[in-house]
């Protein structure tokens, strides 16, 4: 038989409590645990602050995982946008520079008066809106390389170089399409408003393509461009207060390429040559033959007129179908002289 043998537990009697306390007595005996309630563990001391260390390095670990992810996701996304943006597109350089993404933009293209604080753009001529135009109107040109050319379907042989001397050899000149399209917007508005601009029709007399075949080429170039992107948003009509019948609200939400980007880029990559420009560049070139491209089929008249005004020697073969066969400005000479 076993005994088990019990200790006596002896007990103090305790002091009486002094009503004169320290900050040593009221301290209590474990500070870092007071007022906090902690629950029972069942482990020893060195195995709790290893399943905490263990937890936390879980826990960062984690948050880790997650953010690398979001990062991805968010990449991937940025990317598969510019990839679909850059896939529905023919080929551009611009790509290769900058990140093109469309994003939706509401505006209202009802009317608009004075004091609804309007755009620039859809103001009456003045030297403030004439600066504007000009600004998304030029037509300076950004800088290829002659893979880029033969990318663009073009044979870098036939493509106008850039000064050697000012920005070295297999430079060649390349416009935005846009910036065209912005031109020929510009030369309707113009048009639409004489008597601020006088005879814009005058001014590009000498002009070898005519003002008003310019302005043809001008309104099937913007109309093909319109049709071409052929926005399928939907209008509704609504009965305003004060106006009769059905008006159609022309607001509409358009998913829009940022211009104002592509617009800072452009003047920050273009390259502007100093010297004058010349009826050939600096470097060997070949000629293509303009029929159908520059000149319409038969009718050349016009060429010899633009060199005059502009003091340039033309030294066109005397076998190119194309050559002009009067000057209308020598002609206009001869009438002269016989009246």
């Amino acid at each position: 038989m076993v005994f088990l043998k019990w200790s006596r537990k002896r007990y103090q009697e305790l002091p009486a409590r002094s009503d004169s306390s320290s900050d040593e007595e009221r301290q209590p005996l474990d500070s870092k645990n007071s007022g906090e309630f902690r629950p029972p563990c069942y482990c020893s001391e060195g195995q709790n602050n290893s399943l905490t260390g263990r937890l936390s390095t879980f826990t960062i670990v984690t948050a880790n995982v997650l953010l690398f992810i979001s990062a991805v996701t968010l990449g991937f996304t940025n990317r598969t946008d510019r990839y679909i943006e850059k896939e529905s597109s023919s080929y551009s350089p611009v790509y290769d520079h900058i990140h093109i993404y469309k994003s939706e933009v509401r505006h209202n293209f009802s009317n608009y008066w004075d004091d609804n604080n309007p755009s620039v753009f859809q103001k009456y001529p003045s030297p403030e809106v004439d600066k504007a135009w000009d600004r998304i109107t030029d037509l300076q040109s950004i800088p290829l390389t002659a893979d880029q050319v033969r990318q663009l379907g073009k044979d870098p042989a036939t493509v106008w170089p850039a000064p050697k001397d000012e920005f070295g050899e297999g430079v060649y000149y390349g416009l935005i399409d846009i910036f065209h399209q912005t031109h020929c917007l510009n030369m309707l508005r113009k048009s639409a408003f004489p008597e601020y601009y006088g005879d814009v029709k005058k001014k590009h007399k000498h002009d070898p393509l005519k003002y008003n075949e310019h302005l043809l080429h001008c309104t099937y170039t913007l109309l093909f461009n319109i049709m071409c992107h052929a926005d399928v948003e939907v209008m509704v009509g609504h009965k305003f207060k004060g106006w009769p019948g059905m008006q159609m609200d022309f607001a509409s939400t358009k998913k829009c390429r940022n211009f104002q980007e592509i617009l800072e880029w452009k003047e920050g990559f273009q390259i502007v040559q100093s010297a004058p420009w010349s009826e050939y560049p600096d470097q060997q070139i070949v000629e293509m033959d303009p029929e159908g491209i520059l000149t319409p089929y038969g009718v050349h008249l016009g060429l010899e007129d633009f060199a005059d005004s502009e003091d340039v020697e033309l030294s066109i073969p005397s076998d190119l179908a194309w050559q002009p066969k009067e000057s209308h400005h020598k002609h206009e000479s001869h009438i002269q002289e016989g009246d």
